[in-house]
């Protein structure tokens, strides 16, 4: 787990990464909105959650919390959210309807405490309004991100998630051709269905997005990107040209175990 630091007038970002032996580094991000009714997004994953939850406590004491935007119910974004519901009784979870359900048959989740959200709602958390946003690329059909008008932030989900050959605390330290490999290496895997798209269909939600204009893209697995929104663009739209990603087969997979077995630096860095 890494420091968190802020990215915005009152917005933290609580950073971490996953080493991939041999190809790089993807980033995992949370993210923390300080308004009058604090919000956090996203719960990072369960085998760093002692350190997910002290980097918490170092912006904000839990309890304090008002709302947790999950954006939607995989592992590496549910991570400390039982901990967090726990540390923070007056809290709402904002999801998915079906994330909500779908989770419910692991655990016992609150559901007295679950506030559904789709794309196309609005949410008043206090001093502002932030809309529920359906990403332009996902790897769960549950997946809402948001938009915050105030700070005019995109918090994108996966979507423009990179594997990147460091860690940086920001998107513009990587030339265009990192970050092009990096998001079309990424997105090739995470959300494969992309190939499948009409162009023309795919072209218009990007299209969406540009004129929406954020200042600042926030994605769960890419550093904070100000300024760049033409740029990652430009980058998603030659995903549907891109070829199929292959997965590793026994041999590379073995390769890829041993290393992380072998190396602590894979462990999440405190």
């Amino acid at each position: 787990m890494n420091e968190p630091h802020r990215v915005t007038e009152d917005t933290y970002i609580l950073p971490s990464h996953f080493a991939i032996p041999g190809v790089g580094v993807l980033p995992v991000n949370a993210f923390l909105i300080l308004g009058e009714e604090p919000l956090l997004v996203d719960t990072g994953l369960a085998r760093e959650s002692e350190e997910f939850l002290e980097a918490l406590r170092t912006v904000i004491d839990p309890r304090e919390l008002r709302w947790i935007w999950l954006t939607h119910d995989d592992s590496d974004h549910t991570g400390s959210l039982r901990k967090v519901l726990e540390l923070a009784p007056r809290a709402q979870l904002l999801t998915h309807s079906f994330a909500a359900l779908r989770m419910s048959g692991g655990w016992a989740v609150p559901l007295e405490r679950v506030r559904v959200v789709a794309p196309g709602d609005s949410i008043n958390v206090g001093d502002r309004e932030l809309a529920a946003i359906k990403p332009v690329l996902f790897d769960n059909p549950m997946s809402v991100g948001l938009y915050d008008a105030s700070s005019r932030a995109l918090f994108w989900v996966d979507a423009c998630g990179a594997i990147l050959p460091r860690e940086s605390k920001d998107a513009a330290e990587f030339s265009e051709d990192e970050l092009r490999q990096g998001i079309l290496a990424w997105e090739s895997f995470d959300s494969p269905w992309v190939v499948l798209a009409e162009n023309e269909k795919f072209a218009k939600l990007l299209e969406s997005v540009r004129t929406l204009a954020p200042d600042l893209i926030l994605s769960s697995h890419l550093p904070p990107a100000r300024g760049m929104t033409d740029q990652l663009l430009d980058v998603l739209a030659l995903l549907p040209t891109v070829a199929p990603f292959v997965s590793p087969d026994q041999g590379a997979f073995a390769q890829v175990a041993a290393a992380l077995s072998d190396s602590s630096s894979t462990r999440w860095r405190s």
